[in-house]
C-alpha cells in the first residue's frame, strides 16, 4: 500500500509541475527560481539566540552538549521572522537544540519553547505557511504526544531526507518511516522533505554531488510519498550543475529560463 503525505486524493500529481519545489539552496552560483523552484525562507537559531543575548556560535554547526536556545522577547522575534520572511515560500524554523529529547522535564520545556515560538510566528505573518525543521524524524516514540501537540499548530512538517550513502533502498525505507510518523502525528498534514543534492558532512562520501539519476530518483520519490520538497545547501559555489539540470528537467524547465 503506498503512503502518502496528505489526505486520501490529495497525493502529489505525476505532473511535476504541480508539485512544489522550494528553493533553500545558498549557493553562490545557483538560483533555482530560473527553472521554475520558488524561494523559501528559514529561521536559524543563531541570530535567534543572539536577539536574547546568547553566543550565536554556540548555535552554528555542532552544537556544544547542552546549549539550548532561549526565549528573545516577543518583539523581537517576531520583527526578526517579518524581515527574514522576504521570499514567497513557507516559512521554516529551524532550531535544533530545542528537539524533543531527552528527559520528560527537557522534552516539555523544549516543547513549551517551541510552541510559543511558533504561535509568535504566526502572529508576525499571518496567513503564511510555518512549520518546524527536523522535529518530525527526531522525536523518539515516547514523545509522539507533544509532537502531535505541535504539529496541530503547524501549518506543514519539514523532516530532512538528506542523503548519507548511495544505498537508495535504505534512504527510500527512512522516507517511508518518517512519511509513516507523519501519518500518525498529524494525518494530512501536508510535508515538505528537505532534500540536498550532496552527501551528508561526517560520512564516507561527505561534500560529493549524488549523480544525475540518484538525484531525479529522490526528487521522484519525494513526489510520490509528499507534497513538496525543500532542496537546501550551505553557503558555497557550486561546481557541479548536473543537478540543477536533472532539477530543470523534472520541473519541465530549462537551465536557460
Amino acid at each position: 500500500m503506498a503512503l502518502a503525505c496528505v489526505g486520501a486524493g490529495a497525493a502529489a500529481s505525476a505532473d511535476a509541475a504541480r508539485f512544489p519545489v522550494y528553493d533553500n539552496t545558498f549557493y553562490s552560483n545557483v538560483n533555482l527560481e530560473q527553472v521554475g523552484a520558488a524561494k523559501s525562507n528559514v529561521v536559524y537559531e543563531a541570530p535567534v539566540a543572539q536577539l536574547s543575548g546568547q553566543n550565536p556560535n554556540s548555535f552554528r554547526g555542532p552544537r556544544p552538549r547542552g546549549a539550548e536556545l532561549a526565549l528573545p522577547a516577543k518583539a523581537d522575534f517576531e520583527a526578526f521572522v517579518q524581515r527574514t520572511a522576504s521570499h514567497p515560500g513557507p516559512v521554516v524554523l529551524d532550531f535544533e537544540t530545542l528537539y524533543l529529547k531527552g528527559s520528560s522535564t527537557v522534552a516539555q520545556r523544549h516543547f513549551a519553547k517551541l510552541r510559543t515560538l511558533l504561535d509568535w510566528a504566526h502572529e508576525a505573518v499571518p496567513g503564511r505557511t510555518v512549520g518546524y525543521y527536523g522535529v518530525l524524524g527526531n522525536t523518539p516514540p515516547r514523545y509522539f504526544k507533544l509532537e502531535r501537540s505541535l504539529a496541530q499548530r503547524e501549518d506543514a512538517l519539514f523532516p530532512s531526507l538528506y542523503t548519507f550513502t548511495d544505498n537508495r533502498p535504505a534512504w527510500r525505507t527512512r522516507f517511508r518511516h518518517v512519511v509513516s510518523e507523519a501519518a500518525a502525528i498529524a494525518p494530512g498534514k501536508p510535508v515538505y522533505a528537505y532534500l540536498w543534492p550532496q552527501y551528508h558532512g561526517g560520512t564516507k562520501l561527505a561534500g560529493r554531488y549524488l549523480t544525475p539519476d540518484h538525484w531525479r530518483y529522490e526528487l521522484e520519490t519525494a513526489q510520490q510519498f509528499c507534497s513538496g520538497v525543500v532542496i537546501w545547501s550551505p553557503w558555497s559555489s557550486d561546481p557541479d550543475q548536473r543537478w540543477v539540470d536533472e532539477t530543470a528537467a523534472f520541473l519541465g524547465g530549462s537551465t536557460a529560463a
